[in-house]
């Protein structure tokens, strides 16, 4: 009875308003749009769940209480609760009412690494070759699992970097370990020589023999295969102790019986134009070619050459390296096998400081200013070269400590200075009178035996550029006389060849500064 009373009062009270009213509608219309929630790109692990919402919506913006049909190539229920595969990857959701329809993207991610693996689990590659390691890190489920592994040699030789890759020392078996978050699994590399082979390469044939540490390509007769090889091994050993740091490559070093043999090679084979006294060129990263009988040794030639790839590598793109700085540094290291190189570097300098003929150095920093410097002066550009480095090396406590400024980017003039606590600018102000100390008088006579042949080699040096000089070298049996002319830095280099009998000779020089003697000893 009070309900009806109630609806009684209410007609009542409206019609005493005038009997006009407005009716609010509490029913949401039909469905006009749908949503997923959350919109945004949702991530999970595998066999993980989560639950997904709708917002359905009338024409007026209104809540729609109504559930849609949910589907995925991945397993969700009536609920929209959506449960990842153990699979990791992309899986989308949909949700439906009638032909409205919504989608969203869920990512499955990888869980922890449980395992991981290398490839190649075992390597073979020859002695000082680089061989490229890869890891892969899986979860429990299988996925691959993005990871940075950390690699370490941890028997054997060789070295390897973060990339993986693995760069052979000497023959023999290493284990390369790699770790990825406290998961650790090791692979093998053996390094070891094949045999002997024959190859043919650019219209020329070739014995190719694997080396400690290069492979050397041998063309011509006359050639023998363990000399040559150990020459070319010792030769890296040499330069890289001088550098203090491992040359990257395993070198191809092409060696040539004869010139003629060279000069060919260097045209069919390497694409390379050869100049008349040319004996060895280097083509980076890691190829030389030599004339095995050239006028110098073959292990200063060598070490030469392997000098520059070394020096190369070392400025990378980052420095422009001085051609005066890069010839330098490969003729210094030829010294220690070739005196007679040293000898000559060292007074020939000072006699072109007595001529002022020291060239500023800027001026045979380029190729085309050093070409052009060495058709002026001759080879013996290379020994000027050789004794200005000789200097810089001595200042700057060795070249490893020079080359690793280098390495770090600095030019010359900032590397020497960061090295020898000197500004460059004081060292090119001091070298003259440094060349000019080289030698206790002008002019003067330097003689030495050479190692690699037995000959004596006599320097007159102190007398003008190009000039006639005369020279006589007797003792109480035998002896001779020539008048050489004198390079543009007044010196002249002779060779006694082992025709003269041993004893001790009176080196004579007479010329336009004067007349000086030395004792020669065969």
């Amino acid at each position: 009875m009070r309900n009806i009373a109630l609806v009684a009062v209410v007609i009542a009270t409206l019609a005493v308003a005038g009997g006009v009213y407005a009716w609010s509608e509490l029913v949401p219309g039909p469905p006009m749009t749908i949503a997923i929630v959350p919109q945004h790109e949702v991530v999970v692990g595998p066999t993980a769940q989560f639950q997904f919402a709708s917002d359905i919506r009338d024409a007026r913006n209104r809540v729609v209480g109504m559930k849609p049909a949910w589907s995925s190539e991945a397993p969700i229920d009536e609920r929209g609760l959506f449960t990842a595969p153990d699979r990791a990857g992309v899986y989308y959701v949909n949700a439906a009412i009638g032909e409205l329809t919504a989608t969203t993207k869920i990512t499955v991610k990888p869980g922890s690494p449980r395992t991981v693996r290398v490839l190649p689990s075992a390597a073979t590659l020859k002695p000082r070759d680089t061989v490229a390691f890869s890891a892969s890190a899986f979860d429990e489920w299988g996925n691959n699992v993005p990871a940075t592994p950390t690699w370490k040699v941890t028997a054997g030789t060789g070295t390897i970097d973060e990339q993986g890759i693995f760069a052979a020392g000497a023959a023999g078996v290493s284990t390369i370990t790699l770790d990825v978050d406290g998961i650790t699994t090791s692979a093998t590399a053996t390094a070891r020589c094949g045999p002997t082979r024959t190859e043919v390469a650019g219209g020329l044939t070739f014995k190719v023999v694997c080396g400690a540490n290069a492979d050397v390509w041998l063309n011509g007769n006359g050639l023998d295969a363990a000399t040559v090889t150990t020459t070319i091994d010792e030769s890296v050993v040499a330069v890289e102790a001088a550098f203090g740091r491992p040359f990257s490559h395993r070198l191809n070093v092409n060696v040539f019986a004869t010139k003629a043999g060279f000069d060919v090679g260097l045209k069919q084979v390497l694409r390379v134009e050869p100049t008349p006294l040319e004996e060895g060129v280097f083509i980076p990263p890691a190829i030389v070619a030599m004339d095995w009988n050239g006028s110098d040794a073959p292990e200063a030639i060598a070490r030469h050459e392997i000098t520059h790839l070394v020096v190369d590598e070392a400025a990378g793109r980052r420095v422009t390296v001085p051609l005066w700085l890069h010839e330098g540094l490969a003729r210094f290291n030829e010294f220690p096998v070739s005196a007679d190189q040293a000898l000559v570097s060292r007074y020939c300098t000072a006699s072109a400081a007595k001529a002022g003929q020291v060239p500023a150095l800027e001026s045979i920093a380029t190729r085309a200013g050093w070409r052009a410097y060495v058709d002026d002066v001759g080879a013996v550009a290379y020994d000027l070269a050789a004794q200005i480095v000789a200097f810089i090396v001595s200042d700057a406590g060795g070249q490893s400590n020079l080359i690793e400024k280098i390495r770090g980017g600095l030019p010359i003039e900032s590397a020497y200075t960061a090295a020898s606590g000197r500004s460059f600018d004081t060292f090119t102000s001091e070298l003259n009178g440094r060349a000019l100390a080289l030698a206790g008088g002008y002019p003067g006579v330097a003689t030495i035996t050479r190692d690699s042949d037995g000959g004596s080699v006599y320097i007159l040096y102190g007398q003008p550029p190009d000039t006639r000089i005369s020279v006589s070298i007797a003792n109480a049996r035998f002896g001779g006389s020539d008048s050489p002319t004198t390079t543009r830095y007044g010196c002249s280099i002779g060779v006694l060849s082992n025709s003269w009998p041993r004893g001790t000779y009176l080196v004579t020089l007479n010329g336009p500064a004067g007349r000086a003697t030395a004792n020669l000893v065969r």
